[in-house]
């Protein structure tokens, strides 16, 4: 599904939206990791499921930020060249 609604925003450019999306949640989890580590070395494992928990809740709050992607404007067509 993410990497649908990427693809909806850049829809001339469908392999760099896929790389972007996938790219971007695999370099976020691994920004992430180190700090639940932390959260759970100083609070446990319970308050590691209490972040992730809320986790939705913030990915439900960004996403009322997005907007309807724009349709694509074809490109203009150029002349065959006459020999």
């Amino acid at each position: 599904m993410l990497v649908k609604l990427g693809q909806d925003c850049l829809p001339g450019r469908p392999g760099t939206a896929a790389g972007v999306t996938l790219g971007l949640g695999v370099s976020i989890g691994g920004l992430f990791a180190p700090l639940l580590g932390l959260a759970a070395q100083s609070h446990g494992p319970q308050g590691v499921f209490t972040i992730l928990c809320a986790a939705p809740l913030a990915a439900w709050a960004l996403g009322l930020m997005l907007t309807e992607p724009r349709a694509a404007v074809p490109a203009p067509a150029v002349p065959a060249a006459r020999n």
